[in-house]
């Protein structure tokens, strides 16, 4: 009895590790042509190492162009425009810089080793952003490192990697593929939400878009002196939000495609997408450098639990159909 413990014992720990590091009777991945290490992404029929590679690095090429535009204007133009002490772009602004970086570094680590766990550890922060959005949204009257905000935030991350790191493939793919297009189909939700907002603020207005002239923080101190109301005519506020709304609808339906069809073109589209999505984020904050003259939409928790709920309910039934078409499971 003695002798037959021990062999037991490594025994489950030996089946215990290949759970692990693998799930029998699976499709097949990939391996990081420059890592050597396993991918997410299973073999594809018709498949141009050439041509991808291509879009993969003329999308961080672009993405990269459009963050250093973003990252000067802000820095170099916009803030030191403005009197010390009031030199900010906003948290929504702010939220939406991070997440330009963010996607950035993950598509730059992408096009050296490919989605995979180990990748993981980058892509994570382009989803990160995405929640914080969604967060932001709910808690919009706090600051962005307030406990609250920063403890949910904190939370999804570490919740989410521990899982990727313990769970074998498929299932680390599976899970992640669900959380992130959850994230971007709700991300696409609420932004439009915002921009059918402040749509119907602008049609209210008889005379188009007038706004008060304000400061960095959306104060009117300067009518308060001269009690004069003075205003400013720009392009409407809602076109350019429809910018990044579009710019979130894109990236959902691409990450939507590659997800139902496994296909090498599809991919290619989903890569191209990143191309131009991102680079409409960047335009935006060039745009409107403030999020001071965005109009809000009240705080509905109601409303916003419905738009989480349909974006996991769409990234199921999305993911549902991709394992059914790719025979994963």
């Amino acid at each position: 009895m003695n002798r037959i413990t021990p062999l037991l014992v490594l025994h489950l720990s030996c089946t215990h590790a290949k759970w692990i590091t693998d799930t029998p009777e699976v499709v097949p991945r990939g391996v990081s042509k420059l890592f050597d290490i396993p991918t997410w992404i299973a073999p594809m029929d018709d498949y141009d190492g050439d041509s991808f590679n291509s879009v993969t690095v003329f999308s961080v090429v672009l993405i990269a162009c459009s963050l250093l535009s973003t990252l000067y204007y802000i820095f170099y133009v916009y803030l030191p425009s403005l009197p010390v002490g009031r030199r900010t772009i906003g948290p929504f602004n702010t939220i939406i810089v991070g997440y330009i970086v963010a996607t950035f570094i993950a598509a730059f680590t992408f096009s050296l080793m490919s989605a995979g766990k180990v990748w993981a550890s980058f892509g994570i922060f382009h989803n990160l952003f995405e929640i914080a959005f969604l967060v932001f949204f709910i808690l919009r009257n706090q600051r962005l490192w307030d406990r609250t905000f920063i403890t949910q935030c904190s939370a999804y991350l570490l919740s989410t990697m521990f899982l990727v790191i313990v769970l074998p493939w498929p299932l680390d793919a599976l899970f992640f593929k669900f959380q992130g297009l959850a994230t971007d189909f709700a991300l696409a939700i609420n932004l439009g939400r915002l921009y059918y907002h402040n749509l119907e603020l602008h049609q209210l207005a008889s005379m188009g878009e007038m706004n008060y002239v304000t400061d960095a923080e959306g104060n009117d101190d300067g009518m308060k002196d001269d009690k004069k109301a003075k205003y400013s005519i720009s392009v409407p506020l809602h076109s350019n939000l429809y910018l990044i709304y579009m710019a979130a609808v894109l990236h959902a339906c691409g990450n939507a495609l590659v997800t139902l069809a496994h296909h090498y073109y599809v991919w290619i589209l989903f890569q191209f997408i990143y191309a131009i999505s991102f680079p409409l984020y960047s335009y935006y904050c060039i745009e409107v450098p403030n999020s001071s003259r965005i109009g809000w939409y009240k705080v509905d928790y109601a409303k916003d639990a419905l738009a989480v709920l349909i974006g996991l309910v769409c990234s199921g039934l999305t993911i549902g159909i991709g394992v059914i078409n790719r025979d994963v499971l």
